[in-house]
């Protein structure tokens, strides 16, 4: 029955997918930085059915991925990615992952997390500032503009800290800026909510 499940898992769930879902950055190379120890330059491979990091040799399934990263066993790792995915394969629930995930591993998905969100974000200003610049100096500004000049440098600020700061620095920023980085997350789920949702025509 648990090979079955294992299997199941295997074929339904990518490898990138769960490595993105569980915050690695994946570059175009299919590397991603290896969690599993300190990597400044991506070492874990991707592959579509399974992982290999060329740093420390951790290797394995996506089941044996989760597992490691949340240091919880082979079948709480089935259980999760049942659940985080909705598979319904088992009728058990997720393993919460504040109760199960190291400090270390906490801090380097929520950096790998939080840099992505703020590119994004960043870059999204940076379209605002030129589609929504006024074309008249009597011209009403839009809320959009208004917010790309008021909000860039604070977060391009800590993008950079983020992604060029030190151990500690990172360590701190991890510490401190959790709830900052929630509601951008917010915003950014609200605006692509508004962005996708459909349009209706007009009778």
């Amino acid at each position: 029955m648990l090979n079955n499940i294992y299997d199941a898992l295997r074929s339904s769930i990518p490898m990138p997918d769960a490595a993105r879902f569980y915050g690695l950055e994946i570059n175009r190379a299919e590397f991603a930085a290896c969690p599993f120890h300190p990597d400044n330059t991506p070492s874990l491979k991707i592959y579509e059915e399974h992982y290999y990091c060329f740093g420390c040799g951790a290797h394995g399934d996506v089941t044996d991925f989760t597992a490691r990263l949340f240091r919880i066993s082979q079948y709480d790792a089935a259980v999760k990615l049942n659940a985080d995915f909705g598979l319904h394969l088992t009728d058990q629930q997720s393993v919460p992952m504040q109760q199960t995930v190291s400090p270390e591993v906490a801090c380097r998905n929520w950096l790998h997390s939080a840099e992505r969100i703020l590119n994004e974000y960043l870059n999204m200003l940076c379209r605002w500032r030129m589609e929504y610049a006024p074309k008249t100096p009597d011209e009403k500004l839009h809320p959009h503009f208004v917010e790309s000049l008021t909000k860039m440098e604070q977060y391009r600020f800590l993008y950079e800290q983020i992604r060029f700061g030190s151990e500690s620095e990172k360590r701190r920023l991890y510490l401190t800026e959790h709830e900052t980085l929630r509601k951008l997350a917010e915003r950014m789920k609200q605006l692509t909510a508004v962005k996708s949702a459909p349009k209706r025509k007009a009778i």
